[in-house]
């Protein structure tokens, strides 16, 4: 269907409906979402417009599980010419797990999940325990305060996925990183515009790498995580573009997981020092500061479905056709589920229902990387570190809204007081 066709479509299924001028990608909903959550509540399902598409939102959390575990009439598949999609479009226009449905979801899922085998994430977890100390030794040396991404959450991050979890030799990791650092260029696409040269050129290097090591595969000599993959392929071979989307998948949704999860943890922990402490006395609750911590601030704001079909949900009819934003960070802050939602508190009952991992079959496949590792980063740096404090100066917390679909912390600053 044309773009203007499947815009008037759309349209025209949604002539009846009431629309606000909420943007889920607007800057001021990035830098400040609290300020919008009740609203959004309030009128969740909502109508918006999009690249001058008809779309909605659903933010309430009860809505969003309806809604996430219905692939029948939400569809995680994108339209082809819908408007807008350019934004969000990392993975080069390839249908990925992210966004497929059953049978398709399942099967690539399932070439994946030799990756995740008990013996890899104890390996994962043996690794991610000796880089955490010798971190912490360099900190510690230093005497002064750091500044926790780049001295620790993403060093840990990148090592754990690119080096241990993807396997990828340190002269190749550029291609993957350099691919990541083109994705804030796609935020400034408008429909119809072509792909930004760099982003095409980084894709491009990263699929011949891909190539590269799949014909090293065939002849069994490789042996990094596209070995394994590409082992699994139920017909011995994936298209060298498709290998180059899975790895991005893993990586993204690993390294800004993992990074963004520590980094918030770490900030709530240093602004509750009688938390810090009681984690300190019982190393068992740090899973429950990490969970917290990611419903307070999940790395992923929204995910998008589409309607396969006239839609009922919250009371309000979603028409076929329609763009639907699931607000998953605004439903981890619904009161009706959470009491007192703002309010930083590790021994909820229902710590771990939040959505920050996303919800039924496209629930993070990396999530079991992050539950291990944070903790394990929260418990050795609280033993070096027991007085931890956010640095004193005004920028001690910098939050990242570069991208359109995530809001994270960019830079944190800290010291052991």
């Amino acid at each position: 269907m044309r773009e203007a066709t499947m815009t008037s479509y759309i349209a025209g299924n949604a002539r009846d409906l009431e629309f606000s001028d909420f943007d889920p990608f607007g800057d001021a909903f990035r830098r400040h979402p609290e300020k919008f959550h009740p609203m959004l509540l309030t009128q969740s399902p909502g109508f918006i417009h999009m690249e001058g598409v008809p779309s909605a939102y659903v933010a309430g959390f009860a809505q969003n599980q309806a809604m996430l575990r219905n692939f029948k009439a939400f569809s995680s598949l994108k339209p082809k010419n819908l408007p807008g999609m350019e934004r969000i479009d990392f993975f080069n226009g390839l249908p990925v797990m992210n966004y497929a449905d059953p049978p398709d979801h399942t099967r690539r899922r399932k070439v994946v999940n030799p990756a995740f085998t008990p013996k890899r994430t104890q390996m994962l977890n043996e690794n991610a325990a000796i880089l955490i100390d010798r971190l912490i030794d360099d900190i510690v040396e230093r005497g002064k305060g750091f500044e926790a991404l780049g001295d620790l959450t993403k060093p840990l991050s990148i090592d754990i996925l690119l080096r241990r979890f993807l396997g990828i030799e340190d002269k190749d990791q550029a291609i993957f990183m350099n691919y990541v650092a083109t994705l804030p260029l796609l935020d400034s696409m408008r429909p119809g515009d072509p792909k930004p040269q760099p982003y095409l050129d980084a894709w491009a290097q990263g699929a011949a790498y891909c190539k590269e090591q799949q014909a090293l595969a065939r002849q069994g000599r490789c042996h990094n995580l596209i070995g394994v993959i590409a082992d699994g392929a139920e017909d011995g071979a994936i298209d060298d573009d498709e290998m180059m989307a899975m790895m991005i998948v893993l990586l993204i949704g690993g390294v800004s997981t993992v990074a963004g999860a520590a980094a918030a943890s770490l900030m709530n922990l240093a602004r509750h020092p009688d938390i810090a402490e009681r984690v300190r006395q019982n190393p068992s609750l740090a899973g429950a500061v990490l969970e917290e911590s990611m419903r307070l601030d999940p790395p992923v704001s929204l995910v998008m479905r589409f309607a396969t079909d006239d839609t009922e949900l919250g009371g309000k009819v979603i028409p076929k056709g329609m763009p639907v934003y699931a607000m998953l960070g605004v439903a981890c802050h619904d009161p009706d589920i959470f009491p007192d939602p703002y309010r930083f508190d590790i021994d909820r009952p229902n710590g771990k229902d939040h959505l920050a991992f996303g919800y039924g079959m496209h629930t993070c496949i990396g999530n079991a990387i992050t539950r291990n590792v944070v903790p394990l980063l929260l418990n050795k740096l609280l033993a070096r570190m027991p007085d931890l404090r956010l640095a004193d100066r005004d920028d001690a917390v910098q939050w990242d809204t570069s991208t359109p679909r995530a809001r994270h912390i960019g830079k944190l600053y800290l010291e052991a007081r």
